[in-house]
């Protein structure tokens, strides 16, 4: 839409003269107004160009300053007053308080005729709404053909930034970038997204406590954004929802860069999140059909069919994981959930894999998520990574997930073993560490040999009823004091600090302890006999409730 500085230079307003308000020559317009009432402020919706005379406006001084005000805070684009009948020039009042406002105030001749301006802004206004039209179908037809050639997202990053003149980016749900292009210079808000990969978490916050995140999650249209300059958003912007099945699957945001957001770019985003949406729709089916082939890949290799170790050693090969080289299995945990939560959670780790280029497969099991990953340095890494990952999705029902990884192990024939591996630790951890979120099978030691001796390694074991007393004395918590004494190896020092109490009441509860059992905690053999049975007490007996 063109600008009040634009229609100045249109002939009908050959005659008219600037008078106020000149830092608010910017402003669109939207079509003109002819206001005939004093109270034409409450009747306008922000936009209008509107001409008038004094005689239509207030008579009072002040009234006629709200006037102005009224009709800056309508976001209206400017006033045209009639001067020479009955006023020669626009009173100083009404100029100061335009300027105050930045609102344009103009003044024409009186014997310009308003039907003629009328007639002949309207049709300028007219072109200029089909030229939009124009250019917005233009740049959607040419983002559809960027999409019928193969375009992925970074494509439509730098095709949509090209059209607009403005710097794009196009981030997942949880606003971490994906395809950015710049046009020019950024502000902080932005170099923050450059640096980290991510939207500044300052900024979400603020978008979520503005309600600005909660509009676009009920609507699912896009918003405009002003300057914020305390979380770093010193340029305003456009942010839009890609919407895919009604679900927010990202956002894409452009930046107003060297000129203001104008209404193309508002109907240019509304093609591009749409584009985006369908580019994200492609590669969720690509993704589905891939799923499905990594999935019929790690259950042929998790139920250990002999004879196709070669065969599925060189299908594992097709997604970066070399099973002739030390691997790992990670297995993903958290509350039951259902098949489209499942289906999320998916994604999110697959994306995350791809988006950090790890040598790993992704694909689900009996009902779990799986992750074949290359050992190397970064393992931990990415452990601790697909747990922060599947915790921010917020898909597990009480926020509560856990990864488990296996023991290093090698050859197609192994992946089985590796399973069985992960399925003990969870099992073991959530009796032993039920706080945990990112285990390891090599961590497990003799609690792995004690698993599988079973609960009737209970019985007959003389240590074990000696115990049982202690959790009798629920006051003063003997049980899992005479645990950390034992993982601690004897070391008062080291107990006292993880149970967080001074030394004077550890030696009061060891003391407790020796008299309820009478077994000398000084003798390592006892040591480790109790040790032995309180674990195989923890494994199969003892819950964190019964404490």
């Amino acid at each position: 839409m063109p600008t009040v500085e634009e229609i100045l230079g249109h002939p009908s307003f050959e005659n008219a003269k600037l008078v106020a308000g000149e830092t608010g020559l910017q402003r669109r317009v939207l079509w003109l107004h002819n206001a005939g009432v004093p109270d034409a402020p409450y009747w306008l919706n922000g936009g209008e160009l509107v001409l008038t005379t004094i005689f239509n406006m207030p008579q009072d001084i002040q009234e006629q300053r709200d006037y102005i005000v009224q009709m800056a805070e309508k976001e209206v684009a400017g006033l045209v007053i009639t001067v020479g009948r009955y006023i020669e020039a626009i009173p100083e009042h009404l100029r100061q308080a335009a300027d105050e406002n930045d609102f344009p105030l103009i003044e024409i001749p009186y014997v310009a005729r308003f039907v003629d301006i009328a007639k002949a802004i309207n049709e300028r206004l007219a072109e200029s709404n089909f030229a939009m039209v124009e250019n917005a179908l233009s740049i959607h037809h040419t983002l559809t053909r960027l999409v019928l050639e193969g375009g992925d997202l970074s494509d439509l990053a730098a095709k949509l930034a090209e059209l607009l003149g403005h710097s794009i980016s196009i981030e997942t749900d949880r606003f971490e970038a994906i395809a950015t292009y710049n046009i020019a210079e950024v502000d902080e808000a932005r170099r923050y997204t450059q640096l980290h990969g991510r939207t500044d978490p300052r900024l979400v916050d603020a978008l979520e406590t503005r309600d600005i995140l909660p509009q676009i999650r009920r609507h699912l249209r896009p918003q405009h954004l002003n300057a914020m300059p305390d979380v770093g958003l010193e340029m305003e912007r456009i942010l839009a929802p890609i919407v895919v099945h009604g679900e927010i699957y990202g956002f894409m945001w452009i930046i107003a860069d060297e000129h203001a957001i104008s209404q193309i770019d508002r109907m240019a985003i509304e093609s591009g999140s749409m584009i985006a949406a369908l580019m994200m729709l492609h590669q969720e089916r690509v993704h589905s059909a891939e799923a499905s082939l990594k999935g019929n890949l790690l259950s042929q290799l998790i139920q250990g069919e002999a004879g196709r170790e070669t065969v599925l050693t060189d299908q594992s090969l097709r997604y970066g994981v070399d099973l002739r080289s030390p691997y790992v299995m990670m297995l993903i945990e958290c509350a039951v959930i259902g098949s489209l939560k499942m289906s999320q959670m998916y994604r999110a780790i697959n994306q995350l894999i791809a988006t950090d280029g790890w040598q790993a497969v992704v694909g689900q099991f009996a009902g779990q998520i799986v992750v074949l990953a290359q050992d190397n340095e970064h393992l931990k890494a990415l452990a601790a990574r697909v747990q922060e990952r599947v915790a921010l999705t917020k898909l597990c029902p009480d926020g509560y997930a856990r990864v488990g990884v296996s023991g290093i192990v090698q050859g197609a024939s192994c992946v089985k073993q590796a399973y069985e591996q992960c399925r003990d630790l969870m099992s073991i951890t959530v009796r032993i560490e039920p706080n945990s979120r990112v285990v390891y099978f090599e961590d497990l030691g003799y609690l792995h040999t004690l698993y599988h001796a079973g609960i009737t390694s209970l019985q007959g074991n003389p240590y074990v009823p000696l115990l049982r007393r202690l959790i009798e004395e629920k006051q003063a918590d003997l049980f899992r004091t005479l645990e950390a004494y034992l993982d601690a190896g004897g070391n008062g020092v080291g107990t006292a600090e993880a149970l967080h109490i001074h030394r004077s009441t550890l030696n009061y509860r060891l003391q407790r302890i020796f008299y309820i059992t009478d077994m000398n905690l000084q003798d390592p053999v006892t040591r480790t006999n109790l040790q032995v049975a309180l674990k195989l007490m923890r494994l199969f007996e003892v819950k964190e409730d019964d404490l």
